[in-house]
C-alpha cells in the first residue's frame, strides 16, 4: 500500500529545493500532498508543488474555506514531514502554536513527524533554537539534519538542510523504526581499508560499506546517537557525525578519539589483514613481481582489551556460511558480545544473507533479505 506524505513547506530558501523532495519522495513510491506557509509562497508557488506531486497543495486560504482541513489532512497521511524547517516554525511546533494551516496540521497529527532544519550557523546553534529542538524531538519528532555546506552570504557552515534524495531514504526506512535507542551512544565502521604500495598503488578489498551506512541511518532513525566513520567519502548522510578516513591506521586512530562517547561498537567495516611494505618511489613494471606484506593488527582485538564498551559487534566473511566455528572462535578471539557472518557470495549485492552469533551459538539467520531488513533485524538483535 502506498504511504502518504503531507509536505509541508516552510518560509526559508531552502524552499527552493521542495521540487526536488518531491520527486525523490515519488521516486521512493510516496504520495506526496503539499501544505504551503505564507512565507513559503514567496519562494514557490502552490502552482508547482501541485504540479510536480499530481495533488492538491493547500494554503491559508484554504483553511479558513474549508471545514476540518487540518483534521482531513492529518487523518490522512502516514507521515508529516516539515523540509525545510525554520527557527521560527521549530519553535512554534515545540510551543504547540497553531496559528496557520501547517501548524494546526502538525499538532492534529498522530503518525511519524519529520522535522528537517535549515538556518544560518549562528541561528541553529542559538541556545533557545537547540532547546526547541530538543523539545520537539521529545515529542516523536524525528529530527533530520542540518548538516554542513554552503549557506546565504557565500558562508559555509552547519545549518544546511539535507540534501532531498536523503530525505526521501529517511522516509522510507521509517517501517524499520520499531525500536527505542534513545539512551545509546553508537559507533559504527563502514567500508573497506585502503593501504598504499607505492605512490600510486594501494591494496584494498571490494567492501561497500553499505551495511555499515544502513546501521547508521536506521540507528539513527530509532533514536541513538550516532558516529559514523567511514572510508568513503559518499557515506556522509548528512544528519549525523561523520568521520572519513583511508587507511588502517586512520581508523584505530579515529575510533579510539571516539571512545570517551561510545557504549556500543559495530565494527562493519573491512580492514586489511595484510599490509604492503611502503615504497617511496612508483614500482616499476620490470621490477621484481612479488610485494612485500607484513600482518596488519587485530584493531578489533586492540580495542576490545583497551575499552570498557557495553556491546560489541563484529564481522567476518564466510565462504560457507554453514560454518558456525570460524564466527565463534573470532568472537572469543576479539573479545566480541556477538559476530555477524556475512555470506561471501553478498559482495556487493543489495540482499543479504547472515547468521547472527552471540558468544555460545547462532541467535538468529536471515537468508536474501534486503540491507535494510539485514541491518533492523541485526539492531533489534543485539543492541538492547
Amino acid at each position: 500500500m502506498t504511504k502518504k506524505v503531507l509536505f509541508c513547506i516552510t518560509g526559508s530558501i531552502a524552499s527552493i529545493k521542495a521540487p526536488f523532495i518531491i520527486r525523490e519522495l515519488r521516486a521512493q513510491g510516496f504520495s506526496v500532498t503539499c501544505v504551503l506557509t505564507e512565507a513559503a509562497k514567496k519562494f514557490i508557488t502552490p502552482f508547482s508543488v501541485a504540479l510536480l506531486s499530481d495533488n492538491d497543495c493547500y494554503d491559508e486560504e484554504d483553511f479558513w474555506s474549508k471545514n476540518n482541513l487540518h483534521i482531513t489532512l492529518a487523518q490522512s497521511h502516514d507521515i508529516l514531514l516539515i523540509a525545510p524547517a525554520t527557527a521560527n516554525t521549530i519553535a512554534k511546533c515545540a510551543m504547540g502554536i497553531a496559528d496557520n494551516l501547517m501548524l494546526n496540521c502538525f499538532l492534529a497529527f498522530e503518525g511519524k513527524k519529520v522535522v528537517v532544519p535549515a538556518m544560518h550557523t549562528e541561528m541553529i546553534n542559538n541556545k533557545v533554537v537547540q532547546e526547541n529542538i530538543k523539545r520537539c524531538r521529545q515529542n516523536n519528532c524525528l529530527i533530520l539534519g542540518p548538516t554542513y555546506g554552503e549557506l546565504l552570504s557565500d558562508d559555509q557552515g552547519y545549518g544546511r538542510m539535507v540534501e532531498p534524495l536523503e530525505i526521501a531514504i529517511c522516509l522510507r526506512k521509517l517501517q524499520f523504526n520499531g525500536m527505542d535507542l534513545s539512551k545509546k551512544n553508537i559507533l559504527i565502521t563502514a567500508g573497506g581499508t585502503t593501504e598504499k604500495i607505492d605512490p600510486v598503488r594501494i591494496l584494498s578489498n571490494q567492501s561497500s560499506g553499505k551495511m555499515g551506512v544502513a546501521l547508521a541511518r536506521l540507528a539513527y532513525i530509532n533514536g541513538a546517537n550516532v558516529t559514523l566513520i567511514s572510508t568513503k567519502k559518499s557515506d556522509d548522510i548528512g544528519y549525523q557525525k561523520m568521520i572519513q578516513v583511508n587507511n588502517s591506521e586512520e581508523l584505530l586512530s579515529a575510533i579510539k578519539e571516539s571512545m570517551s562517547t561510545t557504549d556500543t561498537l559495530i565494527m562493519a567495516a573491512a580492514v586489511s589483514d595484510y599490509l604492503p611494505v611502503y615504497n617511496d618511489k612508483k614500482l616499476k613494471r620490470d621490477d621484481n613481481s612479488q610485494i612485500p606484506v607484513k600482518k596488519n593488527q587485530d584493531i578489533l582485538k586492540d580495542i576490545t582489551q583497551t575499552y570498557d564498551i557495553d556491546t560489541v559487534v563484529g564481522f567476518c566473511l564466510q565462504d560457507d556460511i554453514q560454518d558456525s566455528e570460524l564466527p565463534l572462535k573470532k568472537s572469543a578471539k576479539k573479545g566480541c558480545d556477538y559476530m555477524i557472518a556475512n555470506d561471501s557470495s553478498n559482495i556487493g549485492s543489495d540482499n543479504r544473507t547472515y547468521k547472527i552469533y552471540d558468544q555460545k551459538e547462532c541467535i538468529a539467520e536471515f537468508d536474501n533479505v534486503s540491507i535494510d531488513e539485514a541491518a533492523y533485524r541485526i539492531l533489534s538483535k543485539t543492541i538492547h
